[in-house]
């Protein structure tokens, strides 16, 4: 018997009804939520979490661009938990060279040194007699280093407040064959950088540490940069540190003049910042003389020991797309830095030592996209 049309709409609906149903029935449960995307972290977060990640105490980074300097701190001054500030002052280490090198080039740029012309060396036994000002300069004079030598470790170990005079330093390497003929090669060594500050006291009529002062720091207003010599660190100066298997232990304060014009500076990671800012553009320096800096960067492949650098020049090194120096030994790390293309300066202080010669150069690796960020 024919079914009427309404009949076989209303059948219709109540089957695609009861199929509705049964598919919701047969539905998996719903996915949870996806969770939303964390936040980067921020600089001061970044840095803060590397330097703790490696068992620094403390620490702290100068970002410098125009007349604008932010400063970060974070950590312990001391093993009693005093906290780093911006008025924090570390060991630059050799940052140092990087000062006394430009001195040596404002003295050429007077003609009070003559950069290229072979120089007799200031202290007998100690460089190549044909060694000059440049090749000193530059770490390719072939001059043993003093401060791999086993005495010195030993002297310091055994009196670590000992006054040392650069004599005494030169005296660890007098006599020593020279590593190769200078100009042929590249090896770091602070001893070469002793020299320089020898030919700066020479041409000046003063210590290098007071040509520094003069033709650097003053004109440049670093007002915590300073040369503590045989005398202790500045009163707020970090307690140095050495990280053995994870632990802090704290260091003797080892004398400056230890260090002398190849290490032997202290000073704020703001007034570092400035200098790296002036460093890297040549400020204090004739056009020429910036210019003839730049172009004398070398490969660094011949010496393993050396700090990490891609080239190194007078007194300036290069690492990726920037310029500057760095330093490191016996409780404090330091690194000046300027990356041209976005004008940004960075400094970097730490006060510890450990595996890891080169740490701040590894903290501006990781931190380099968020310092070229920063506002």
């Amino acid at each position: 018997m024919p079914v009427p049309s309404r009949s076989l709409r209303i059948g219709a609906a109540v089957a695609a009804l009861a199929a509705m149903a049964a598919m919701a029935g047969c539905t998996a449960e719903p996915e949870p939520p996806v969770p939303a995307p964390t936040e980067p972290p921020t600089l001061e977060e970044a840095f803060a979490g590397l330097i703790d990640a490696r068992g620094v105490p403390g620490g702290a980074l100068a970002i410098r661009r125009g007349e604008d300097t932010e400063v970060i701190v974070h950590g312990d001054a001391d093993d009693e938990g005093t906290p780093i500030t911006e008025e924090t002052v570390f060991g630059y280490r050799s940052v140092t060279k990087s000062f006394v090198v430009t001195v040596l080039l404002r003295l050429a740029e007077e003609g009070l040194v003559d950069l290229i012309v072979p120089t007799t060396a200031p202290e007998e036994g100690v460089s190549p007699a044909d060694a000059t000002p440049w090749e000193l300069a530059a770490m390719t004079a072939g001059t043993p280093n003093y401060s791999a030598q086993p005495g010195l470790i030993e002297e310091i170990t055994a009196d670590p407040e000992r006054a040392w005079e650069d004599d005494d330093l030169f005296d660890l390497v007098r006599g020593l064959p020279e590593s190769f003929a200078p100009g042929t090669s590249y090896e770091y060594s602070n001893t070469n950088t002793l020299l320089v500050g020898e030919l700066v006291a020479d041409a000046s009529m003063d210590t290098w540490s007071q040509a520094v002062a003069e033709l650097v720091t003053e004109p440049l207003g670093l007002e915590s940069v300073v040369y503590p010599g045989d005398g202790a660190a500045p009163d707020a100066a970090a307690t140095p540190f050495q990280l053995t298997d994870g632990a802090a232990e704290p260091l003797p304060a080892v004398r400056a003049s230890a260090f002398s014009a190849a290490g032997g500076l202290f000073g704020t990671a703001g007034d570092l910042a400035v200098w790296a800012q002036a460093l890297g553009t040549g400020a204090l320096l004739e056009d020429e003389t910036f210019e003839t800096r730049l172009s004398a960067f070398g490969p660094t492949a011949s010496d393993p020991q050396s700090p990490e650098y891609d080239e190194y020049g007078l007194g300036i090194g290069r690492i990726g797309d920037w310029i500057g120096h760095t330093g490191n030994g016996l409780g404090y790390q330091a690194l000046a830095m300027y990356h041209a293309e976005s004008e940004t300066a960075v400094a970097i202080l730490l006060n510890a030592t450990g595996e890891d010669g080169d740490l701040p150069a590894h903290l501006l690796e990781d931190l380099e996209e968020l310092v070229l960020e920063a506002p």
